[in-house]
């Protein structure tokens, strides 16, 4: 199976659970939702739309704006349907937001996404198409986790298992990576980094906190972790290293626009 089709089934399978465990993704949005002016957005799109939280405060925000938000699970965009159902403005529909179907052809004054670019295959491609499809006044506002995120768990896993565990927070794009691609898709483009934590009751907590938001961790290689000895192993080696059940979620706020008369942000806004 390649790893576009894991990823909608992993997503869907977590949808009825998502928002209950989502603390640190609704976290996001909301750092996300902090560094929008209040200024009017006609048209926006959002990608990666997932159970619907983020277009929620979107739309309750932005109350004479016209949204579109996508998402590549059906299951996730049914979820949002009902969240959303009471906003007429809002239309839900199901597309891959890496290769945008004709229909979504803008022009469109804000392109948004809370934690979903990081799964993308080819950011790069997928930046310069979204710079092609923004007005000349548009702006892209976007939150992806970096490849620090859950960085106690990998090293501990790392440690347990002699380097024979990968998990897929290593293909996320690092910071260098996310300026480069947004400097050459636009004249205006800043990255500004946050870091978010956890602490967890125990090891299966943690995991199940994943699994739950359709980002449970995946062995690309090695052994399986999942006999009550591997998970004690695991959480012995856990507490020894860092004291308790602890996670970081690194997560990078990227902006970029071609217009230097509408910036999307206030500096101030995120420390």
């Amino acid at each position: 199976m390649c790893l576009k089709a894991r990823l909608t089934q992993s997503f869907s399978r977590a949808a009825p659970t998502y928002d209950t465990y989502a603390d640190v993704q609704s976290e996001v949005a909301t750092c996300l939702m902090a560094r929008l002016k209040d200024r009017e957005y006609h048209e926006i799109l959002e990608v990666g739309c997932g159970t619907g939280f983020y277009t929620l405060m979107l739309a309750q925000k932005f109350v004479n704006s016209h949204i579109l938000a996508v998402d590549i699970s059906p299951v996730m965009v049914a979820e949002a349907r009902i969240k959303l159902a009471r906003y007429p403005r809002v239309c839900l529909e199901k597309a891959d937001a890496e290769f945008l179907p004709a229909f979504i052809a803008g022009p469109f004054d804000l392109i948004t996404a809370s934690g979903a670019l990081q799964w993308f295959e080819d950011l790069e491609r997928t930046i310069q198409q979204y710079s092609r499809i923004l007005s000349p006044s548009g702006s892209v506002l976007f939150a992806v986790f970096g490849p620090n995120t859950l960085f106690e768990l990998n090293k501990t896993l790392r440690h347990v298992f002699d380097n024979r565990v990968c998990l897929p927070v290593n293909s996320f794009p690092e910071e260098t990576i996310l300026q480069g691609f947004l400097s050459e898709a636009f004249k205006e483009s800043d990255v500004k980094e946050v870091s978010l934590s956890r602490t967890y009751r125990d090891l299966m907590s943690l995991l199940r906190s994943l699994k739950s938001t359709g980002v449970a961790p995946r062995m690309e290689t090695g052994p399986s972790v999942r006999t009550r000895t591997g998970m004690l192993e695991i959480e012995r080696s856990y507490k020894k290293h860092f004291g308790s059940i602890r996670a970081t979620y690194q997560v990078f706020i990227c902006e970029g626009s071609q217009s230097t008369n509408h910036p999307i942000t206030q500096s101030s806004n995120l420390q």
